[in-house]
């Protein structure tokens, strides 16, 4: 049990620091997991208290079956996430993390609920514009494996254990079909300033692809150029996390 009547949802790695000015929920990307946040709250330091949301079939939660549909998930994160909301909070994600965080934010403001103090996304076109990801059907899981090498996404530690390789490709397929799932419907913009971090060599986003997400708001709009490719987080390591809190402190509410 957590300070307050919000019991630990299994969609959370750890509870919210109570002392902390500012909530962050992070969420991975597609094949990813909660451990991709590690360090973090190290990096950001005390008044930002980093909280990793894990989807379900992976690390923590392994065993239980994973989603395909974006509708199932984005509902599954509101609900769960609802009882944390209360306090200041802000949303990253990366690439997929990237579609969820503005849908549940989405699902939030149509039930007028509290906006997000700040929604941070990295690695994916606004949500009007087509998919990021490969056409998961088109491929076979080796051909799978070759395309999350090529971005980036599949570790070289991996190349001598093919089982493990099509674990993660099982993974990264469901998480692809969540992405193809996604329906934009257009809608009033959110209430909260959207930043954006982008790769300069992403070979999946463009500068117009990032940019884009600027009508996606009334409240303000800035668009964070990182050297690297899809996943520059982890090339560019602190750098990143830096320019991510200073977007984060941009403002009143640390």
């Amino acid at each position: 049990m957590s300070t307050g009547t919000a019991v630990r949802s299994p969609y959370l790695t750890r509870d919210p620091d109570p002392t902390a000015a500012l909530r962050l929920f992070c969420f991975h990307h597609a094949g990813g997991a909660a451990s991709a946040f590690n360090g973090w709250a190290q990096a950001l330091g005390p008044r930002i208290s980093v909280v990793p949301v894990q989807l379900p079939g992976r690390e923590t939660r392994i065993r239980e079956p994973r989603l395909r549909d974006m509708t199932a998930v984005v509902e599954a994160l509101a609900a769960q996430l609802g009882p944390w909301l209360s306090r200041p909070y802000a949303f990253y994600g990366h690439s997929m993390g990237a579609l969820l965080a503005y849908n549940v934010a989405r699902l939030r403001a149509a039930a007028g609920r509290p906006a997000p103090y700040r929604l941070v996304v990295s690695a994916f076109p606004a949500p009007h514009l087509p998919s990021a990801t490969v056409p998961v059907g088109d491929l076979s899981d080796d051909g799978l494996i070759r395309w999350m090498t090529g971005i980036g996404g599949m570790s070289g530690e991996l190349a001598g254990f093919p089982q493990w390789q099509r674990t993660v490709a099982a993974v990264v397929r469901d998480d692809l079909a969540v992405c193809a799932s996604h329906r934009h419907v257009d809608g009033a913009p959110l209430r909260c300033p959207i930043h954006v971090f982008t790769g300069t060599t992403d070979p999946l986003v463009t500068r117009a692809d990032a940019q884009a997400w600027a009508q996606h708001t009334e409240a303000g709009f800035q668009l964070h150029e990182m050297a690297g490719g899809h996943f520059f987080p982890r090339e560019t390591g602190r750098s990143f996390l830096d320019r991510l809190a200073a977007s984060l402190d941009a403002g009143t509410a640390l």
